[in-house]
């Protein structure tokens, strides 16, 4: 790993430094396109259910006819375009057309609910919304929710009187010259690419805005990737793990292997295999699910084409980490920390277990404590991280922005808390927020609060999450009941039911339904989340 420097004077901790390999006046569009010109015999994309192959030269005709047809959407700069869709063929070309355009891309979970998903999309207002034939109900509920109007166009599949991807592209056809250039002259750097869901630092779904600046300089690695690098990640665009395998293809000249099919443990395999992958990202429950798998070891021999497995997203279980080295071995498995925010921030590869590594180029970092001291190394408090590229904050929120930053606006106040050792190792210990993460889904409590405080007999109610190897955590919630009748008639499956009734698969409450006569709270009244698990599990232990 490289060296992390530190200095003693200023208490701040830097990656190896490095310069920009674009101009800050360059555009993701603009490297897409050379790249794919450059690779335009080359097969970038593969479609994994159906073999569909694209080369660098039909990804790069493609967009370019989708951005000719973006004007007639009546889609101007600055207008955001909504996705909620799986991994198929025609999404990448989606979002080069919306970087072209400069139009900021916003994706959501496709598998999330029609609450879930209006909630954001209130916050966006997406002027046009890409779905597939799968989840078009759900979209179409959400359209008629929404406060603004929105036209929803189908990535899969074709229905009556709902334009799809086929007729966008055939509207491209019209009037274009296949020797235009989309060169992207009104757009800069730092204008808004992607606007990505986050908790952001007060635990509450946010916008987070990422520009084509910081995208580009997180995705341009030479050192790390090739045009002979295969790239796979699960994910779906929702998560920024995508956008990164995504962008790195396009900025790289990568071939990427991409999938709408659930993760199993060997279909994960098989497919690396056939495919033969060079490097994986992704996230500690498929890890752990590996890791776990009666046949990893035959699994794992069916990856040996892999020279790197990066995990990322949530705190790796110690005994899953000492697992995977065992499997993979330590030089090929890598553990990376990083905000939705500004990027990675560290990556541990073959160090110490439980370690979130060294530093990243161009990252600095400070630690400080409650009262924005600055700390040294061995000393336990908030981490900051810098903000060398301009950043936008939290789409339309300005509020949470100001309180995100130090008032000189130089650094980000992640929430995080850890620590550097003495060899330079970040540790990442807890989160201020009360968000968790469930197979890598961030859960917000409150959301799920919300709707259990809906049943009669309900008298207060707190979400928390139970530690789990596997899923990091597994959603639960303690709830008071009434001092009456309908709160002694009220039962597990009662609590249950609801949240299964109105909120998406991820936020179901897999971790029990405790009762109990008090919630613990602060002075002031602020349910203690943190301490529900503790005291119920100590309460068990006496029994």
């Amino acid at each position: 790993m490289a060296a992390t420097k530190y200095d003693s004077f200023e208490k701040i901790w830097s990656g190896p430094k490095d310069k920009e390999y674009y101009g800050p006046d360059m555009t993701l569009g603009e490297v897409a396109l050379i790249i794919l010109r450059l690779y335009s015999d080359k097969v970038m994309q593969v479609y994994d259910p159906t073999g569909e192959e694209l080369t660098g030269g039909q990804l790069l005709e493609q967009s370019r006819r989708l951005a000719h047809a973006f004007p007639r959407l009546k889609l101007q700069r600055g207008d955001v375009v909504g996705i909620s869709a799986k991994n198929t063929t025609y999404l990448t070309e989606v979002v080069i057309a919306a970087l072209l355009n400069g139009t900021p891309i916003n994706p959501l979970h496709p598998d999330f609910d029609a609450e879930t998903t209006a909630y954001m999309f209130e916050i966006t207002k997406p002027k046009v919304i890409f779905c597939d034939l799968d989840n078009f109900q759900t979209l179409s509920a959400v359209k008629s929710s929404l406060k603004f109007k929105t036209e929803i166009i189908l990535l899969t599949g074709t229905l009556p009187g709902v334009r799809n991807i086929q007729d966008l592209l055939a509207d491209g056809c019209a009037g274009y010259d296949e020797k235009t250039l989309f060169a992207c002259p009104h757009l800069c750097g730092d204008d808004t690419a992607f606007i990505i869901t986050s908790s952001g630092v007060t635990g509450l779904p946010k916008g987070v805005t990422r520009s084509h600046r910081s995208l580009l300089n997180s995705a341009k690695i030479p050192q790390l990737f090739t045009s002979d690098t295969v790239l796979f990640c699960f994910s779906p665009l929702y998560w920024i793990s995508c956008i990164f395998t995504l962008l790195a293809s396009l900025v790289n000249g990568c071939r990427r292997i991409i999938t709408n099919r659930p993760f199993s443990v060997a279909y994960f395999a098989d497919l690396v295999e056939r495919h033969q992958v060079s490097f994986v990202l992704s996230v500690p429950h498929h890890m752990a699910l590996l890791a776990k798998s009666p046949e990893s070891q035959e699994l794992a021999a069916k990856m040996q084409c892999v020279q790197s497995f990066v995990c990322s997203g949530s705190k790796v279980p110690m005994g899953i980490w000492r697992q995977l080295y065992e499997l993979l071995g330590a030089n090929r498995f890598a553990v990376l920390y990083g905000l939705t925010e500004t990027g990675g921030i560290s990556k541990n590869v073959g160090g110490p277990l439980g370690s979130e590594g060294k530093l990243l180029r161009n990252v600095q970092v400070r630690v400080v404590d409650p009262h924005g001291q600055s700390l040294g190394p061995n000393q336990t408090g908030q981490i900051l991280v810098r903000l060398n590229l301009r950043w936008g904050g939290y789409y339309h929120n300005p509020q949470e922005t100001q309180v995100t930053v130090t008032p000189d606006g130089k650094w980000l106040l992640t929430g995080d808390h850890g620590y550097f050792d003495d060899e330079g190792c970040l540790h990442f210990q807890s989160r201020d927020t009360d968000v968790f993460k469930y197979n890598h889904f961030p859960i917000y409590p409150k959301q799920i609060e919300d709707v259990i405080l809906h049943l009669p007999g309900v008298h207060e109610v707190a979400v928390f999450g139970i530690p789990d190897e596997v899923s990091t955590n597994l959603t639960a919630c303690a709830v008071v009941r009434n001092e009456d009748e309908l709160g002694a008639k009220l039962t597990e499956a009662d609590v249950k039911g609801v949240v299964a009734q109105h909120l998406s698969d991820a936020f179901h409450i897999r971790g029990g339904v405790f009762f109990v006569d008090n919630l613990p709270k602060t002075q002031n009244s602020k349910v203690q989340r943190r301490k529900i698990w503790s005291q119920l599990s100590e309460a068990t232990t006496h029994l």
